[in-house]
């Protein structure tokens, strides 16, 4: 059975989700909701973590956030695991709560971290549980906006906020400015699912992982050194509109389809989900253009650049 491969820094900036069982409701009332905060709370409190963002959903939950000790995977076994068991307590319930391990990647201070604080601020407009976001309790955006009482005193917000130098009313506009945007998952976005950042931070996590050894078992640290020597979606993305000028906006879509899947770590489900469309018309993409490539000199050094 293939496991996530978890990269422990000390100092380090993650996003970490996790989802119940089989997408079961993890959180059913507000006491399930105010004992799994208490439980982060407590850890704030003793300094073993700092959270810039989080998000409780029905089925499961989003943080952002930082580790001063290098023990994410200690903290989120009690984080998880108590709550679990009180749960379960609570309701007579035998078995698992929550769907296998958490989820957590890798995420660099600056432009990617604001998107993360967006992408986790925006999952109840999302889920259209409630319009703005403002309004839903249970995550912090009121603790950047003030925006009604925040659930809880503890989210660092200086950090994210030096972006928009203070201003709540810049932060407020900027996540607003995402609802018209199609949400691309950071955990999609990550290299080989465990980094999202530079490639410098990128580097730097290959380093790291250097003498580990690689199994079967752990597909993502297999495919770290190719998945990550590849560029970011979006520079493939604008390279496209750069040497395609001339092509029409139906051509340079399809042309997308082809360079996302060719040239990044995206997938075919990943690229299709990106792109708005079908795995298929990602792979009839691929497949005609290589096969027109063949044939065109000026398409295949245009493919080439």
């Amino acid at each position: 059975m293939s496991r996530a491969t978890r990269v422990e820094i000390k100092g380090a900036m993650y996003h970490v989700m996790t989802r119940g069982v089989a997408r079961m409701p993890v959180f059913l009332d507000d006491t399930d909701r105010t004992d799994f905060l208490d439980r982060v709370g407590g850890l704030v409190g003793c300094g073993d973590i700092v959270i810039h963002a989080f998000c409780l959903m029905p089925n499961h939950y989003h943080l952002l956030c930082e580790t001063p000790h290098a023990r994410l995977s200690m903290l989120l076994r009690h984080i998880n695991g108590d709550y679990a068991r009180v749960f379960n307590n609570r309701r007579r319930r035998v078995g698992h709560l929550w769907q296998g391990r958490y989820k957590a990647i890798l995420v660099e201070e600056g432009p990617y971290m604001l998107e993360c604080s967006r992408y986790i601020h925006l999952n109840p407009n999302r889920s259209r549980m409630t319009r703005p976001a403002e309004r839903y309790r249970w995550s912090s955006y009121r603790n950047y906006i003030g925006a009604g009482p925040a659930c809880v005193p503890w989210v660092a917000t200086e950090k994210t906020m030096e972006a928009f130098n203070g201003d709540r009313g810049l932060y407020r506009e900027w996540i607003e400015s995402g609802k018209g945007e199609k949400a691309i998952s950071p955990f999609e976005r990550a290299a080989a699912g465990l980094v999202l950042g530079s490639q410098a931070l990128v580097d730097r996590v290959k380093g790291i992982l250097a003498g580990r050894p690689i199994t079967s078992g752990e597909p993502s640290l297999m495919c770290l050194s190719s998945a990550c020597d590849r560029p970011l979606p979006e520079l493939i993305e604008t390279r496209v509109r750069e040497i395609f000028t001339e092509e029409t906006p139906r051509r340079r879509r399809t042309l997308r389809y082809y360079a996302l899947r060719k040239y990044s770590s995206l997938g075919v489900s990943q690229t299709a989900r990106r792109c708005g469309c079908s795995p298929a018309a990602i792979s009839l993409a691929v497949r005609r253009l290589d096969e027109e490539a063949a044939r065109n000199r000026n398409l295949k050094a245009g493919l080439d650049r």
